[in-house]
Order: C-alpha cells, then structure tokens, then sequence
C-alpha cells in the first residue's frame, strides 16, 4: 500500500506522456490531475508502518514505512504538489511538462519513503533529473541554470554514491535499520557520513553550497520554483535526516553543521535583502530557510526540523505562487514594479504567508520555530538576528507590493490563498501558542527595514553575472573544499 504513494505519479506520467503519440494530448491534463490527486487516497488509508515490498527479508528487500517524519513531510508535499497542480493547468500547453512534474512528484515521493540508502538515492535522482528538465522549460537564462544545476548536482550525486558503497563495504547492509545495528564508529564511516552530509548539502541548496540555487529557483517557471523551494530541497533534506537517525555521526562533524546552518541562515538573509527581483529575493529566502531545517539536524532535534521542513513546504511554495500569480500576469520580477493592490485575495494571502514565515502567530512558521528552540542551547542570538532578518526583508516586499495599482489575478490567485489558509490552519492544529515576542520581533522587524532603507542601504545595485563555466567551476571548489573540510573535521 505504501509504495502505491511512488508507483501512482509514476504511472500516470506514463500516461500522460502516452497522450502524445497517441494524439490525445487534450487528455494530457486529466492524466496529470489524476497522477497529481490520487496519492492523497493511499496517504490517507495507508497504515503507519514499514513494509518489505514482495514479503522479502530486509537483508534483500526494500523497505518503506510511513512514521512520523516522513509522514509529515509528505504531507507537505502534498499538499504543495496539489496547489501547483492547479496553477499549472493553466500555465503549460505541452503533455512534457505534466509529466516531467510527475515524475518529480513520484520521486519526491519515493524518497520520503525509503528506508534504504540506494533506493534514496534512486527516487532523489529522478526527482533531480525532472527538476533540471523542467528548469529549462522558461527558455533563455533559464537554460542556462538548469545546466548549471544539474553539473553541480550530478558531481554530487557520485560522491553520494562512494558514501553508501563504503557504507556497505563497513556494515554489509543498505537498510537503514540494519545498518543502525550494526554500525559502530570507524574512520571509514566518518568518512562516508562526511562525504554524504557534503554531498546533500549542495542538493538542498545550503551555503557555501548555494550556487546553483538563485539562478534555478527564480528563472524557472513559476509553479516549477515553487515545487523546487517547497519540496524538491527536502529530498536531500530529509537524506541528512536519516544518515544522522542511523549512521554514528561525529560530534565534532555536528558542530561543523551547525555553523554551516547559522551561516545559511544569515547569509540568505543578507542576500535576500538586497534583491530587486522578487523571485531571487525569494530564492535567497530558500537559501536561508533550509539553514533553519540543517540547524535541527545539527542539534540531535529531528522533529524540529520535520516541522520546519513541513512549514517551508506551505509558506514558501505559497510565497512563490504569490510572486508567480504577480509575474506572469504583470511581466516583470522587478518588486519595484508590481502590486498586488487590485486583488484582495492575493494581498491577503501575501501577507500571511509574509508573517508564516517570519515565524510569527498563529502561523505554522511559529511552530517550526518554537520546536528548534527547544533544543538549541547555543547560538539564540543568531537565530533571532535571522528572524529579524527576514521579518525585514517581507516588510520590504509588502512595501513594495502595497505600492501602484495591480491588475485583479482572478483564478491565479487561488492556489496561494489556498496555501496561506493551510498555513495558518496546520499552525492553528499544532498548537502554536502566542508569544510576546512574537510581536517584538514583528516590530523590530519593520523597525529594521526601516532604518536599512534611510540608510540607503536597500538601495545597493547587485552585479547580475552570466550563468558560465566559471560560476560551475567555483561551486564544484566550493564543494571540493567543504568535502576535505568535514572529512578532517569527522576525524578529529
């Protein structure tokens, strides 16, 4: 039952690329709707457990399971994927596109279910080779990213591959829970953690491993950055996650995360602030928010990154549909030039996905928040520095969109509406409590773009670089020396 969550988009992509030298591509949009929609059955009746698929042994079976991380975060995707759907029925033309999104749903899907290194693996790569594809799809400099996502992600991938082969060779097993048995702390398996903590934080999209992901992210089409910031960075996301649940993981290795996730955090932040185009400013968010979700992995709190993870998924996959619904109707990411104004439900919604992810009440934003707090002993400040941070950067979005006269979006609009009521709802059910700081950073979060934009500082004009062989081979340096940094630090 619950590798029919994988096996139904996979399906249905067949299908729907079928429509094609069939020539009934007028039925493109009712197989993708179907393939999209139908998991929502299996999710619902499915039985929270593993399973071996075929009834083998674990040694040489594949197990899947629902439990309460990956419930959560499918949940998440889900409940994006089904919003993006509907955005996308209007937006693409050709069967491609439905079904290259369906097999990024199907391997999203598959990943989030695995409970075995290789078949991870599998299901994240087919979710990364649907991402590079559909990237590609807006033409132009998008082309462009989409080469430069995929070179970076692909010399990942096979150093992702090497860690699980020395993972193997150590334990004999690639189930996850057999090798939680019989792992015992070695210098080899510092190394293989190492070398796949290294390689999944360029896929999630983390600094200094970012480079690929403001150029992917805001130059592909709208529902496709939207699925790429809300779900498509979790795969590798939720990778950690369970290396970190089953595998000995080096304290010093833990450190080493976390000042990489406080950095993401800050960094992003940084960055977002400064931008123009409001789908970069977004993507920079991306940058930062998956900062939040390495920062609960890096504390021993995996709950409290579910819940960020899961939280990302709503407002941020809203936020972009927001932006998107803007763009393609007003033809232009310049933040200086749009407006929401003619549209009340598209403000709205804006304006609460804007305070979801500022993390404050009654948003699911403030859950995610208050859960990493809980095991952060070290480093408060930061965190609130980076709340403020981006409560800043929404303010200088809101102030932004509230100026000038906007066209009314009609039906484009609906699908982010939908978003910001599922994050104020999935807050509401969680139990986010109200908080008086939660006004106090509100507060200091205005206060500060205020005082950023007297000082001019707002104002800063960012050199726009050609996507090239240059930018490829910094990130792959990047890469490089992040890998033989955590490699020496797993063996202090």
């Amino acid at each position: 039952m619950i590798v029919l969550l994988a096996a139904l988009p996979l399906l249905f992509a067949f299908l729907t690329a079928l429509t094609v030298p069939l020539r009934l591509e007028k039925w493109a949009r009712h197989t993708f709707l179907a393939g999209s929609l139908l998991p929502w059955i299996v999710y619902l009746i499915a039985p929270s457990e593993s399973q071996v698929i075929g009834g083998w042994d674990k040694i040489g079976g594949i197990e899947v399971a629902l439990d309460a991380y990956s419930s959560l975060l499918i949940l998440g995707e889900l409940i994006l994927f089904s919003a993006v759907a509907l955005y996308s029925l209007d937006y693409f033309r050709e069967p491609k596109a439905f079904t290259l999104m369906l097999l990024l749903h199907s391997g999203l899907l598959g990943s989030f279910i695995s409970r075995d290194l290789f078949n991870f693996y599998i299901f994240m790569e087919i979710a990364s080779v649907s991402s590079f594809a559909l990237v590609g799809f807006a033409g132009g400099r998008a082309v462009r990213s989409a080469y430069k996502y995929l070179m970076l992600s692909l010399l990942t991938s096979y150093f992702f591959v090497l860690s699980i082969g020395i993972i193997y060779l150590k334990t004999g097993y690639l189930n996850l829970a057999l090798i939680a048995e019989s792992a015992s702390s070695s210098r080899e398996l510092s190394a293989a953690v190492a070398i796949a903590f290294a390689s999944l934080l360029l896929k999630a999209g983390i600094f200094p491993l970012h480079t690929w992901l403001p150029d992917a992210h805001s130059n592909a089409p709208s529902p496709v950055s939207a699925l790429l910031s809300g779900a498509a960075v979790k795969a590798p996301a939720y990778g950690m996650l369970l290396l970190s649940l089953h595998l000995p993981v080096p304290e010093t290795l833990k450190t080493a995360l976390l000042v990489v996730a406080f950095s993401s955090m800050l960094f992003g932040v940084g960055m977002a602030l400064l931008q123009k185009d409001i789908k970069r400013l977004l993507a920079y968010h991306t940058v930062s928010q998956m900062g939040y979700v390495l920062l609960g992995i890096a504390t021993s709190n995996p709950l409290g990154s579910v819940y960020y993870a899961f939280g990302h998924a709503l407002f941020k996959g809203g936020l972009f549909l927001s932006a998107g619904a803007m763009v393609d109707r007003q033809g232009t990411r310049d933040l200086e030039k749009l407006s929401y104004r003619g549209d009340a439900f598209l403000m709205l919604s804006t304006i609460m996905l804007s305070l979801a992810i500022g993390g404050v009440w009654p948003f699911i934003g403030s859950v995610g928040k208050a859960s990493l707090l809980k095991e952060l002993t070290m480093g408060r400040e930061l965190f609130y520095l980076a709340g403020l941070g981006t409560l800043a950067s929404f303010t200088k979005l809101n102030y932004h969109l509230l100026h000038g006269k906007g066209p009314n979006f009609s039906f484009r609009s609906l699908p982010a509406f939908l978003m910001a009521l599922t994050s104020l709802i999935a807050g509401v059910a969680l139990g986010a409590t109200a908080k008086a700081v939660d006004a106090c950073m509100l507060a200091g979060g205005v206060a500060l773009f205020a005082l950023l934009k007297k000082a001019g500082l707002l104002g800063i004009e960012l050199k726009k670089e050609e996507i090239g062989p240059r930018e490829i081979n910094t990130g792959a340096a990047l890469f490089a020396l992040l890998l033989l940094a955590l490699i020496y630090l797993a063996h202090l």
